[in-house]
């Protein structure tokens, strides 16, 4: 499917690179799984699973996350995956999810036009993080 828009698809150890345990600082704070919103060390709240699918796009062939460039691109990606957020919010609420954000009104006011943003992952980026 990747393939049919353009993209592409790759394969990574989750074990190896603990994306929801990863904050922006570099830090690794292990958090139950019930835990679904994630707030980062440098004061980031996001959706658990929208966070890690972010910096996924930042994990390069050798299963290293390139955190220098994820922060870095960070303050450019994060209107749009809070207004991803709060449109999962409104579907969910139909169903009685527990997954809704409770705090920080001005996270819900956000509004952005979706689809400024590639989803692409930028292939040959060689760069480490310590684990």
């Amino acid at each position: 499917m990747a393939e049919s828009a353009n993209g592409s698809f790759q394969k990574f150890s989750t074990r190896n690179t603990a994306l929801s345990q990863t904050h922006l600082s570099g830090e690794r704070i292990k958090k139950p799984l019930s835990q679904r919103v994630h707030r980062d060390a440098t004061g980031v709240l996001m959706h658990r699973d929208l966070f890690s699918a972010y910096l996924a796009r930042f994990v390069n062939q050798d299963d290293k996350l390139l955190l220098h460039l994820a922060a870095n691109q960070w303050e450019g990606s994060e209107p749009i995956l809070k207004e991803a957020w709060q449109q999962y919010q409104k579907l969910a609420s139909g169903v009685g999810s527990s997954e809704t954000l409770r705090s920080d009104s001005s996270v819900e006011q956000v509004s952005l036009k979706l689809g400024s943003i590639s989803q692409i992952s930028h292939e040959g980026l060689k760069a480490n993080i310590d684990s």
